[in-house]
């Protein structure tokens, strides 16, 4: 189970790569929820595939040239954790950033069901947003 659901969630993050929005959303559960940092320019609680893809925008409008490496990418029954380093650049006061994040992806019945992406330093992205 865990060896599909790390295949699941590489899906996922490939379809998000080509934005292929309907790929997608075929492997998101239809209860999807994503919960972000309330300190970030994009915080709050994120919901259905459609609240998702909105996110997904969100976070790549927010920052200027923004990389995410994977790096290493983990998988224990229901759950996936990607081991990342994002990169980029603030688009209000120009300042760039870069950190080590984790994101922990929840499964249910072979789909997407919970993400929560945790951040190494979200008041440095604060500020790499709306400035010190």
């Amino acid at each position: 189970m865990a060896r599909l659901n790390k295949e699941i969630v590489l899906a996922f993050l490939d379809a998000s790569e080509r934005n292929d929005r309907e790929a997608m959303k075929e492997l998101l559960h239809p209860q999807v929820r994503i919960i972000e940092a309330d300190s970030l320019p994009y915080g709050g609680v994120f919901e259905g595939a459609e609240g998702f893809i909105d996110l997904i925008r969100r976070v790549f409008s927010t920052w200027r040239d923004t990389r995410l490496s994977v790096q290493q990418v983990l998988a224990d029954g229901d759950h996936v954790v990607i081991l990342a380093q994002m990169s980029g650049r603030g688009q209000a006061a120009d300042k760039a950033f870069s950190m080590p994040i984790a994101e922990v992806w929840l499964l249910e019945d072979r789909k997407i069901k919970e993400v929560r992406p945790f951040y190494f330093d979200t008041k440095l992205l604060h500020d790499a947003h709306f400035g010190p």
